[in-house]
């Protein structure tokens, strides 16, 4: 066969360029092609395909919606979040808030014991905010829960050591704000009670091995008189004024 030259190639190239297309067979293909992008047409059409349960999941439920999905649900959660910190016990959101505050007591890596006076701190603000905003119907709501926490902070504090006696003192101080809001003696409480009696028991532990001068060896005389007589709330009212 004989070689055909690079310049024979163009020039064949050049002729090919310039054939024109005859119109009635262009007209034809036209058709033919217009034909065959319409679905059920027996001549070149293409069979519809048959909508599976895949399919339809893999439409609903494409990578993309479920990006946009997850995005309304956390902008949900978190707007649910930021209305629930002004709920107060015996509000519908109350819940959403405790389980905001506990996430974010476990996301900071806190003792179960500081967790639980975080809780009571709050739980007394709520009540503080109830009783200052004369909310009555919301009064036994903040009493219970505060009732709760303390019960859950004793038994903390009687199966974990407290080595930080700040932790005692905050206690200790929460207490007697909560003594202080008005309308709401909870000191006949058994909760109540056995919380002052394991913080006052844990002040005279700690006075008792401290170096003390006369004033605090007498306080301490006091204190301990008032806790074997039961007067576990006087007792620690007694040890947070001689601080």
């Amino acid at each position: 066969m004989a070689k055909i030259t690079q310049e024979q190639l163009i020039e064949s190239l050049k002729q090919l360029k310039e054939i024109k297309p005859n119109r009635e067979w262009a007209s034809l293909l036209r058709s033919t092609l217009l034909e065959n992008k319409v679905p059920g047409r027996m001549t070149g059409s293409v069979p519809a395909q048959k909508v599976s349960f895949m399919n339809a999941f893999s439409s609903v439920f494409s990578p993309r919606k479920m990006a946009y999905s997850f995005a309304a649900f956390l902008f949900l959660i978190v707007g649910l979040f930021s209305f629930s910190r002004f709920a107060v016990p015996g509000d519908t959101l109350f819940s959403t808030k405790k389980v905001a505050e506990q996430t974010q007591a476990a996301l900071t890596g806190q003792t179960a014991v500081s967790q639980d006076v975080l809780a009571l701190n709050n739980r007394i603000n709520d009540l503080i905010q109830v009783s200052k905003e004369g909310r009555t119907g919301n009064l036994p709501s903040a009493i219970d829960e505060i009732k709760a926490n303390a019960s859950a902070l004793t038994k903390n504090l009687k199966s974990n050591t407290v080595n930080d006696p700040q932790t005692i003192k905050s206690i200790a101080s929460s207490l007697k704000i909560l003594a202080d809001v008005p309308g709401t003696d909870l000191s006949a409480s058994q909760d109540m009670k056995d919380l002052y009696q394991t913080v006052v028991e844990s002040q005279i532990t700690d006075l008792q091995k401290a170096t003390l001068t006369d004033d605090q060896k007498n306080t301490l005389t006091q204190a301990e008189d008032l806790y074997s007589q039961g007067k576990y709330a006087e007792a620690l009212e007694l040890l947070m004024a001689s601080n």
